[in-house]
């Protein structure tokens, strides 16, 4: 990571053990006066015919799986961090799926583009004092999370990248982000939520500011800027060199003990946010394309009629997208019917034919590409669609790992939609039938804060609740007295 006002990037990993490489990782320090420029050293470097950065047998993630997780109630709270978490998922589904991947494919390192899934908030309280969080609270909390199906579950290409709330110091041994390191990435044997023994790849990133070390002192411009460095640094880490101190090496340079974000300190902007250079096998640097990434299709399409002769069209926004074209679709024929900006996700479709089936689609466009939804389509009454009262639904704990929900009956209603908001998604857990106005939610995470919707529905109209929270303990009580599970 980078150090100081020398500008150097270093990189620090949680333990310096040996692995089953027989490598030893020497921990890297704040450079100092005495010691040569980077460019220097590279410029040197790209007259060698040999390689030095080389493969060791370990894992790769050919095709990373990046899920953003962001740890600490703050980035709940705070709008100001809501809106930070609202770009760095843009950031994290970018990276992944833009030139940067392709620069390291093109470079011989076996890995490519692969794919994001929305962050998670971890809304548990953290110690802002000196004592912080330490690596092993990190490595549980993940595990933690795992179990309660709050994240993707792990595999061979998953990486979770994660975020730590402002005000809080990391600690991994005698080492922390307030001396040490402005990121890392590591590796621990863990399970699946089934409790089958799968190796957990994580990075992890301290947010910037005191007690930390501040973004303008390390030479960013922002908070997010130097969010979105570190990242990139440990992200292409990670893919080329998963396991490093855990298992076997990946990618890595044994004449200069580092990985491939280690040996520049260049950064480039990609797509409109700042990320690091890293190296080719021949220690040169390499810079990603600046192309926009390629599009995907706008995905949760809906549709659903609001009148007789009125349909509502939403669907979630797609990143890279300038704007997007809703179509008509009838057989093999589409109607333009309009065009809407990229920030919109909805849009009211007036003058149908009551009692006619209609198929629409969304088109996600930019200035070189296109991608569009598939078919979605809905039935308009003939008759105008009633209206439904929201429920009004009540939350409290039974356990540290489960919650009850209430709600009064709802006139009209076909049905209820039981949905758990898990940072910025929508999760359904399940629909019940009319009569049900109770349910039980089981495997939630101990200590944590989690958030419900419960949604009224008929054949044509839907009603949401508010969102209810409930506050789930650390521990259980039996006769009164406190005991852990």
């Amino acid at each position: 990571m980078r150090f100081g006002p020398s500008g150097f990037w270093d990189h620090f990993c949680t333990t310096f053990g040996f692995g089953a490489s027989g490598r030893r990782r020497r921990p890297r320090r704040i450079a100092s006066n005495s010691d040569l420029p980077v460019s220097a050293e590279i410029q040197e470097l790209e007259s060698r015919a040999l390689l030095t950065v080389t493969y060791h047998g370990g894992a790769l993630l050919t095709s990373v799986e990046a899920q953003a997780v962001y740890l600490g109630s703050d980035w709940q709270s705070s709008s100001a961090l809501q809106t930070q978490t609202t770009s760095l998922n843009q950031f994290v589904s970018m990276i992944v799926q833009s030139g940067y991947m392709d620069m390291l494919t093109q470079a011989g390192y076996n890995v490519g583009r692969g794919s994001a899934t929305a962050g998670v908030v971890d809304n548990i309280t953290l110690n802002k004092t000196n004592t912080g969080i330490t690596d092993g609270q990190i490595q549980a909390d993940l595990q933690a999370m795992i179990n309660a199906h709050q994240l993707q579950a792990p595999d061979a290409n998953r990486l979770y990248v994660v975020y730590v709330e402002p005000g809080v110091i990391v600690r991994s041994g005698s080492d922390a982000s307030n001396t040490t390191f402005l990121g890392y990435h590591s590796a621990f044997g863990g399970t699946t939520a089934s409790g089958q023994p799968i190796d957990i790849h994580y990075a992890v990133i301290p947010h910037p500011g005191a007690p930390n070390f501040t973004a303008s002192s390390q030479g960013f411009a922002s908070d997010l800027d130097e969010m979105t460095s570190v990242s990139s640094h440990e992200i292409a880490e990670a893919a080329t060199d998963p396991n490093v101190n855990y298992k076997a090496l990946g990618w890595y340079d044994d004449q200069r003990n580092g990985e491939i974000g280690d040996l520049t300190n260049l950064n480039t902007v990609l797509n409109g946010f700042l990320v690091q250079d890293v190296v080719n096998q021949n220690d040169q640097v390499i810079t990603p394309v600046t192309a926009p990434p390629a599009l995907t299709a706008p995905q949760n399409v809906t549709v659903k009629a609001l009148s007789t002769s009125t349909a509502q069209l939403s669907w979630s926004a797609v990143a890279g997208a300038t704007g997007y074209r809703i179509f008509l679709v009838n057989g093999s024929q589409s109607t333009l019917l309009g065009s809407v900006g990229s920030s919109a996700t909805s849009v009211q479709v007036n003058s149908l034919t009551p009692g006619s089936t209609v198929s629409f689609k969304v088109e996600a466009f930019n200035a070189t590409a296109t991608a569009d939804s598939k078919l979605v389509s809905v039935t308009m009454p003939t008759t105008t669609p009633s209206t439904l009262a929201a429920p009004q639904v009540t939350a409290r704990a039974l356990s540290p790992t489960k919650a009850l929900l209430t709600w009064n009956a709802v006139s009209g209603a076909q049905g209820y939609r039981v949905y758990q908001l898990l940072g910025t998604q929508r999760v359904l857990l399940g629909t019940v039938g009319p009569q049900t106005t109770q349910v039980q939610i089981y495997n939630l995470m101990r200590g944590s804060t989690a958030r419900f919707v419960v949604e009224a529905f008929n054949a044509s109209a839907v009603a949401d609740s508010g969102v209810v929270s409930v506050s789930l303990p650390r521990f259980a009580s039996s006769h009164n007295r406190w005991k852990w599970l």
